[in-house]
């Protein structure tokens, strides 16, 4: 191949790379900016297909949907300076795509790199914030659900859940909090009755307003720093300090077997009264059943008596005659029965006279 041909295809090669070059595609999922010489030329694009001078335009494009991030875990005082450690995420979107390539960008041209960057620097404001929210609130606050009861499912020392703090159980640190501070109402999970009746129903739940001011404190600063738009911060997981922990939950134990003994106790007194109510009726039943057992016999040894008499009246010697071949039957019933009577006993008068009258 000549030379003439080598410098047209290279010629067509440039002329496509040119081609290829001049036009740009902003899918629906991204956020761009159009930089020329390293100055803006537009910023938040649409989606679509746009042209652009090659070689000199550069297209930055980010991620514009929404984002989350898993803060790592850091302890936090509360207002009763009790150590607790919170593990919380924060989702996030880019909202001003100019001011987060500004502020965030630092020469890194790759919108993974800025990404990285971005959760990088949201890590110390979401922890100023929640430290900031902690100290001014007791354990109670931080975990309780709505009207701040403390639920009895607050068995399991294990943490607690981003769902399960959405839908009201508590976590160790609840228990715990209420054993270290000698709370036993806290403790069982029922409302101290010296605070009385309680909070009213319609009181928002004091967790949610926890984590609604830490998004709004940390959204403030972000949108005007870096352009980004915190959506909401919820916590994971609030669990006492490994050094702390075993002698809380030797304390959650002690109060749980406490309570146990309580509820056997009243069970044990339940169980007395219903055995010495049952004991009574018992004998009350079997009382009224003797008397009318013995009423009974009475009125039918009254009715024989006086069948007895009847008979008796209406012919006396046949009435001795009768009761003379019973006692016969009785007496001679077995052939082992012996009996020693003179022979002019009263007892052998109709064997020896049967004629008599």
């Amino acid at each position: 191949m000549s030379t003439r041909s080598w410098l047209v295809l290279v010629a067509v090669g440039v002329l496509l790379l040119l081609a290829l070059d001049s036009f740009y595609i902003v899918n629906e999922t991204e956020k761009a900016v159009l930089k020329r010489f390293s100055r803006v030329e537009q910023a938040d694009i649409e989606p679509g297909i746009y042209p652009k001078v090659p070689l000199i335009d550069e297209v930055i494009r980010v991620d514009g949907r929404l984002l989350t991030h898993d803060v790592p875990t850091q302890s936090f005082l509360t207002a009763e300076k009790k150590l607790l450690n919170v593990d919380a995420f924060v989702t996030w979107r880019i909202a001003d795509v100019q001011r987060y390539i500004v502020s965030v960008g630092a020469g890194a041209n790759s919108g993974l790199a800025m990404e990285r960057r971005a959760r990088e620097l949201l890590d110390p404001r979401v922890n100023e914030a929640l430290r900031n929210q902690f100290a001014s609130r007791t354990v109670q606050e931080v975990v309780a659900g709505r009207g701040g009861a403390l639920p009895d499912e607050a068995l399991d020392p294990s943490a607690v859940s981003s769902g399960e703090l959405m839908n009201g159980t508590t976590s160790a640190a609840e228990e715990a909090d209420a054993s270290t501070s000698g709370d036993e109402s806290a403790a069982s999970g029922q409302p101290d009755p010296d605070a009385g009746s309680g909070p009213p129903p319609e009181k928002d739940d004091q967790r949610e307003e926890l984590m609604n001011s830490v998004a709004e404190e940390v959204n403030a600063a972000t949108m005007e720093d870096l352009g980004i738009e915190v959506v909401d911060v919820r916590v994971k997981q609030v669990d006492w300090p490994e050094q702390v922990r075993g002698r809380v939950f030797d304390r959650m134990r002690a109060e749980r077997a406490r309570d146990a003994a309580e509820h056997r106790a009243r069970g044990r007194e339940v169980a007395e009264r219903i055995r010495a109510a049952a004991d009574r009726e018992r004998t009350e039943i079997l009382a009224r059943a003797y008397e009318g057992a013995q009423k009974m016999r009475g009125e039918g040894d009254a009715r024989a008596t006086n069948i007895y008499a009847n008979a008796y009246s209406k012919d006396r010697e046949f009435f001795r005659f009768y009761r003379s071949l019973q006692a016969y039957r009785d007496s001679f019933s077995s052939s082992d029965d012996l009996l020693i009577l003179s022979p002019d006993s009263e007892f052998f008068r109709y064997m020896k006279d049967s004629g008599s009258n």
